[in-house]
């Protein structure tokens, strides 16, 4: 492949804003340099999820006008105008006051979108703007030469299970670029990378899982319309961070979720059957009574927050969106700052651009302009939020509504450190939505014959496991990539959601997961 001028690797908002920012600056500036995405998905918005309410104003700063026109975007937007939190009990639901819940924790203003709907039209923005954007492109590896970011290399294509080399084997490709934005999501394989080399936050980074489904209606919708609610309490333990949620996405479909921090302590915790319990909630089902699920997923989400985030840039290259850590878990939220830190990036690679210097200090910019936005602030205030929540949901609480005034940096532990030896929950089916089903409904797909790309390190320490911690991961993936079978882990990759939970929840850290070959993985819908 020729050299390439810019290369932004991941087409979520973050890298497609950066790529629209930086196409326009360029044509402005009279600049013909190439501006090229490349997305290990097999097609738009595919590998995308979020809950997801929007604070929209950043895209009326990145395309002025977006809601006059009529687009896949603007006819599924949905603005909230009733905006609820409740505790949930085991048989019942308790409304907490409006004045009670932190005034960033409300959402009326915002909208609710499918996030894979804004990455399809912001995908068709910076199409008609010249950018070139290739799907199916899996990047493996960062390339790093004397301590300057070169470009990515991708993975082999055309292996068999074995690794021997088919009739169609490509190398895995090099392409080198003048400067590189790092945009492949949360526990990105490039900027887990990033981080090694160049260094972390002052606190680890630490996720939870979310698990989303829509419910669609064919007749009447007794969630109602514009609504957003929140809950706490059941079905998770009160050591268990998170909570659920169900929002309105437009007039016959509901979004309907849980958030379970990755730090439980449970080593049988099953997310997607804590999610089956959540929507048997007598609430809950009242809320989705008549519903059909039409689409599943997970996701992690990082949640370390301000003090997590390491350096945001290096020579030849510069880190985005959520694979930065820009989520601010005061608010729920991280879609704009996704949004707006791929702005900043595209303009401060614009600015090197006309120097031709992409070192240490043109790109240092990168960090100022955070900054002046704001965003380095509203995540500072929150940088203890989540780590109020360390001793449970009763300390966690109040504890969280004066984080921001504690003198001390309260510090994060790494997710799999968090799973205690014999600690368990001891659930009971419901008889409910099966794993295999769950799923089904993600869409995701993998070649059957070729090099598995989750990897056992040491198959010994799961016989340790099975005493210690329950075979963990047998419970915590919700791909149901993991089983026993016959005393040993049998894996079955095609199941894979990409979701990341694997690589920071496995108790021994045991587990190596890379990028497959392009085009692989779930293939959400409206999610």
């Amino acid at each position: 492949m020729k050299p390439i001028d810019i290369l932004i690797v991941g087409a979520g908002p973050a890298g497609l804003a950066a790529a629209i920012r930086l196409r326009e600056r360029l044509d402005r500036d009279g600049s013909d340099a190439s501006v090229v995405v490349i997305d290990k998905a097999f097609g738009n918005g595919y590998h995308n999820l979020s809950g997801a309410a929007f604070e929209a104003k950043c895209l009326e700063e990145l395309l002025p006008g977006w809601q006059t026109e009529r687009s896949l975007l603007t006819d599924h937007v949905t603005p909230v105008e009733r905006d609820e939190m409740y505790f949930l009990l085991r048989g019942a639901a308790v409304r907490i006051p409006p004045f009670v819940v932190p005034k960033r924790m409300h959402h009326k203003g915002d909208v609710t979108i499918s996030l894979s709907n804004l990455v399809q039209f912001l995908t068709q923005q910076a199409e008609k703007r010249g950018v070139e954007i290739y799907h199916g492109y899996s990047a493996r590896s960062l390339m790093v030469e004397q301590g300057v970011v070169k470009g990515v290399k991708l993975a082999e294509v055309g292996l068999d299970k074995s690794g021997e080399e088919k009739p169609n084997y490509m190398p895995g490709e090099e392409i080198r670029a003048k400067v590189t934005i790092l945009a492949d999501g949360t526990h990105g394989a490039l900027s887990t990378q990033f981080r090694e080399v160049f260094g972390a936050g002052r606190n680890p980074q630490v996720y939870s899982l979310g698990i989303k489904a829509l419910v669609q209606f064919t007749d009447e919708n007794p969630f109602g319309h514009n609504r957003v609610v929140h809950t706490l309490g059941y079905p998770s333990p009160s050591s268990v961070f998170g909570g659920g949620f169900m929002y309105s996405m437009g007039e016959k479909t509901v979004a309907v979720g849980m958030i379970l921090g990755l730090d439980w302590k449970y080593g049988d915790l099953n997310p997607q059957l804590e999610f089956e319990r959540f929507r048997a909630h007598p609430f809950i089902e009242r809320q989705l009574h008549g519903g059909v699920i039409i689409a599943t997923g997970a996701k992690t989400i990082p949640e370390g927050g301000y003090l997590s985030i390491g350096p945001l840039s290096a020579p030849g290259a510069l880190v985005v969106g959520d694979g930065a850590g820009f989520v601010n878990m005061e608010k729920i939220k991280g879609i704009h700052y996704a949004v707006q830190s791929g702005i900043c990036a595209a303009e401060t690679i614009a600015d090197a651009y006309a120097t031709g210097d992409f070192g240490v200090q043109p790109l240092s910019s990168y960090r100022d302009r955070l900054v002046k936005r704001g965003i380095m602030a509203e995540l500072e205030h929150a940088r203890n939020y989540r780590q109020s929540f360390r001793w449970g949901l009763y300390v966690g609480t109040p504890l969280s509504l004066i984080q921001s005034r504690l003198p001390m940096r309260l510090k994060t532990h790494p997710d799999y450190l968090g799973t205690k030896r014999g600690a368990r929950l001891r659930r009971k089916d419901l008889g409910r939505m099966d794993q295999t089903t769950f799923v089904s409904l993600t869409g995701s797909l993998h070649r059957e014959d070729e090099p598995s790309h989750v990897t056992i390190l040491d198959p010994s320490k799961c016989l340790e496991c099975t005493e210690r911690f329950a075979n963990s991961c047998t419970h915590f993936c919700p791909g149901q990539v993991y089983r026993w079978n016959d005393d040993q882990i049998a894996l079955s990759p095609s199941n894979c959601l990409h979701c990341m939970t694997c690589t920071v929840k496995c108790p021994y850290a045991n587990i190596r997961w890379v990028p497959p070959e392009g085009g692989e993985g779930p293939r959400f819908k409206n999610m």
